[in-house]
């Protein structure tokens, strides 16, 4: 309990904000690992010098996420999370990770030219064959792959292999390329991992993962990016909010 850091009483943020951050934090440190109990209510409310009705109130927040889970008798353990990523979010994934607290780091990153394929060139609206630049990642939190990424972009954008797509991707597009991305139409759906696919992610070949296809355009509904994702099943969820038109 020593190690765990002690909350600011004289700062601003509400303690119970804090409480739930520094948890975040340590968990996310592991600090805490999934099946490890959690500290009990009292000993960490004492250690923060705050009520129990303040630290639930921040534990319900973890809780709610799935980082945190409460059982009769055994306590409060630590689980594995999925990460939810929104349908309706605009951000790139690495903008949309690092606001929900999750950076991702690159396990593999490659960029070369290549002949675009049948689906490829339909997507983008060009001839078969066309030279595109091709964009891949492996990503994760930590040293198993999470996610695999493949982008195409069309030729009049005007990419080469030397850009630096350690940015943010549409950071790099909009700011030194001009190309500002304004429409996305989604393709989702659960497919069994191919032996390709499952050697990317490290899983079974024929396990369930889940495929997104992505074609951003500007806002003349030109084509940018044709970008196919795979997602281990294990560790993602997507979510999207539905407004009913009033």
């Amino acid at each position: 309990m020593n190690n765990i850091p002690l909350l600011d009483h004289d700062s601003k943020t509400p303690l119970h904000q804090q409480a739930e951050e520094q948890l975040r934090k340590l968990i996310r440190d592991n600090h805490f690992r999934v099946g490890d109990t959690f500290p009990k209510e009292t000993d960490l409310a004492k250690r923060w010098g705050i009520s129990r009705n303040t630290l639930r109130q921040a534990i319900a927040n973890l809780v709610k996420d799935g980082l945190l889970e409460r059982k009769k008798r055994t306590g409060t353990t630590v689980r594995k999370k999925k990460i939810t990523t929104d349908l309706a979010n605009w951000l790139s994934f690495s903008q949309e990770m690092e606001d929900k607290g999750t950076p991702f780091k690159d396990l593999k990153h490659s960029v070369e030219k290549v002949k675009a394929i049948k689906e490829t060139a339909e997507r983008l609206g060009v001839p078969a064959g066309t030279a595109v630049i091709a964009l891949e990642r492996i990503r994760s939190t930590g040293k198993n792959p999470m996610v695999y990424f493949q982008s195409f972009f069309h030729p009049r954008i005007g990419l080469t292999v030397e850009a630096n797509f350690k940015r943010p991707l549409y950071e790099l597009l909009d700011e030194e390329y001009h190309t500002v991305p304004v429409y996305s139409q989604e393709e989702i759906r659960a497919i069994a991992a191919t032996e390709k696919i499952a050697a990317w992610l490290k899983v079974a070949a024929g396990a369930p993962v889940l495929e997104r296809k992505r074609l951003v355009l500007d806002a003349a509904k030109k084509p940018i990016e044709f970008n196919i994702c795979y997602y281990r099943s294990d560790w993602f969820t997507y979510s999207i909010e539905i407004k009913r038109p009033i």
